[in-house]
């Protein structure tokens, strides 16, 4: 039995579906991540929880980035977890992967920049942040996606090198709703999930490793603007680290610790 079977219910065959989500939709918020913080260790809400918002003032990407996004123009949205992260190893690329398949779906050429952005045609598309804490209830994982749907005022964390939008790839009679995308988005993360408890690790690298945009790409390592060695992007290993065969040899790029960047 997999350990999202057993948060389900009392019935150990259940797995969590779309049916268990309780939704809170806004108008506006400042952070979905930060209102499902503190909904939670507030005591507002407990079990599997998803926050929708149609404005975010004070959202943020990877390392705090901000990131605001104006009414209907971007999916802002939350899940709450009734788990520690470390529950679902690599939980970052597990989520990358399932917003990759809905998106999919709409034919949208998605690819995967670890540890969690999600690219179209090497143009930022959105993001994956993920965030743990402890709570009277136990522990609690926010899993928060965020993803352009109108190529207007572009968030500042997607920005980099540029950005695109769903827009850019579906006419506006085929573009979703943000509830309709949420609601997909949701149900492929649980499914997502439960797939990778089920299967193993081995099932989210495999997916993963189709859609990286990096993987057999000359890519340089930089801390702070700085850079501190190059070579060729292998991919992930399984402490989820980025692999780059400099050289010198593997070196492991973690998560926080240092930038990779294609080398121009």
């Amino acid at each position: 039995m997999s350990k999202i079977s057993q948060l389900a219910r009392s019935d150990p065959h259940s797995m969590l579906t779309q049916a268990d989500v309780h939704w809170i939709e806004l108008d506006s918020v400042d952070s979905t991540n930060d209102y499902l913080a503190r909904a939670y260790q507030q005591g507002r809400v407990s079990g599997l929880n998803a926050v929708l918002a149609h404005m975010q003032t004070a959202g943020r990407g990877r390392a705090g980035r901000p990131w605001r996004a104006h009414p209907g123009a971007s999916l802002c949205l939350s899940l709450g977890l009734p788990m520690a992260g470390q529950q679902i190893p690599f939980l970052p690329l597990c989520v990358g992967v399932a917003v990759a398949q809905v998106l999919e779906q709409w034919k949208v050429p998605v690819q995967l920049k670890w540890p969690n952005d999600l690219l179209a045609d090497q143009q930022k598309l959105g993001g994956v942040l993920c965030e743990s804490f402890q709570t009277g209830q136990g522990a609690i994982t926010v899993v928060g996606v965020g993803l352009n749907i109108q190529g207007i005022d572009v968030p500042e964390a997607l920005s980099g090198r540029g950005a695109t939008s769903l827009s850019n790839y579906l006419s506006a009679p085929g573009l979703p709703s943000p509830r309709e995308l949420a609601e997909a988005v949701v149900s492929s993360i649980l499914m997502r999930i439960e797939a990778a408890n089920v299967q193993g690790i081995d099932s989210i690298f495999a997916e993963f490793s189709q859609r990286d945009v990096w993987l057999r790409r000359q890519v340089q390592v930089e801390d702070h603007g700085a850079v501190c060695f190059a070579g060729e992007a292998m991919g992930i290993d399984r402490q989820g680290a980025y692999l780059v065969n400099t050289e010198h040899g593997l070196r492991a790029v973690h998560a926080g610790d240092l930038s990779l960047r294609v080398r121009l």
